[in-house]
């Protein structure tokens, strides 16, 4: 078994750390912001891998009131249709907890995404739930050596993309939705220590990928790996597991900056609209405004202000009922 090495940290028979007390990172962001590209990346390191989207994380977290038991949570796991993603024999991961039983849920956690790193030759795992920027809090708590890695895109952008897939029905709820879960991750971000929460914008990724992958790199203390550019090589393997490969065509071919753009591609009323409503979260992350005096219509200021209402009363409603359940 390992040993503590001295400094805090423990070390395997080599003398570096295990796989278990590596930083376990987290990638995180909004929808359409370039996560799937960055698990590509990371995944072509030769050190790490990375699984498919762990929806479960959270929701099968012990609730305090009864022991952890690593067979209840196999049952729980391979009766969960986000886990049956990975695709991970469960003999193979009860052999692994027979060789080392987990005794807590973080321990079983860790020990399976070993199992999955194992079977692809890799000594490191990382995680790319986007949906996790909305439980930075739990996820710390669960695992105190995670470190998050938000990935911000310009929200225009994103918007643009969701009214193209129908994800949203208008401009105005496509802004109110970026908006509220950028800010949300950097509020909760901001009460980590800076060595457990960074942010990266998407258009750094994509204008400057080597300066950018080396920060990174340097953030989760990862020796940076050239392969991680190549992220085109790896594609296919990774939108086999995808929620929605479709939809993320572009992973399988080299960086190309400007695939979308607002300023090329969005008409002025709909930038309007869109930064009516999130021009603090525009501001707050670097994006800027079409205008730097930027002060919206009456008509638009109206015609947000119902959206805004109608949004937030639907958000506000879905929580309760979420809280009603034991959810939130």
């Amino acid at each position: 078994m390992p040993g503590d090495n001295g400094n805090g940290k423990h070390a395997n028979g080599d003398g570096g750390p295990s796989p278990d007390r590596w930083p376990f990172p987290f990638v995180v962001g909004c929808r359409r912001s370039g996560t799937t590209l960055l698990r590509a990346m990371l995944d072509s390191h030769s050190d790490v891998a990375v699984p498919p989207e762990s929806r479960f994380l959270v929701a099968l977290a012990p609730d305090g009131i009864r022991a952890f038991d690593g067979a209840r949570l196999l049952d729980a796991l391979y009766n969960h249709d986000w886990f049956s993603k990975w695709q991970l024999r469960r003999p193979v991961v009860e052999a692994a907890f027979r060789d080392h039983p987990p005794t807590s849920y973080t321990d079983a956690v860790r020990r399976i995404y070993g199992v999955w790193g194992e079977a692809r030759g890799k000594t490191r795992y990382a995680d790319k739930t986007p949906d996790h920027m909305l439980r930075i809090g739990a996820v710390a708590t669960l695992f105190p050596d995670a470190r998050f890695v938000h990935l911000v895109r310009d929200g225009r952008d994103v918007a643009a993309s969701f009214l193209e897939l129908r994800w949203a029905d208008s401009m105005e709820r496509a802004a109110l939705h970026w908006r509220h879960r950028v800010l949300r991750a950097r509020a909760v971000g901001a009460t980590l220590p800076s060595s457990r929460y960074l942010e990266l914008r998407y258009e750094d990724l994509v204008e400057r990928p080597e300066p950018t992958l080396r920060g990174l790199c340097a953030f989760l203390d990862l020796t940076y790996d050239p392969a991680m550019l190549r992220h085109e090589r790896n594609a296919a393997a990774i939108l086999r597991s995808e929620a929605f490969p479709h939809h993320n065509r572009y992973v399988a071919r080299p960086l190309r900056p400007g695939l979308r753009d607002w300023r090329r591609d969005m008409p002025a009323p709909a930038v309007e609209r869109f930064e009516a409503l999130a021009a603090d979260a525009l501001v707050a992350y670097g994006y800027e405004l079409r205008s730097r005096s930027h002060k919206p219509s009456r008509a638009i200021r109206l015609a947000t202000r119902t959206d805004w209402l109608a949004w937030h009363t639907k958000r506000l409603t879905r929580s309760g009922r979420a809280s009603l359940k034991g959810e939130l």
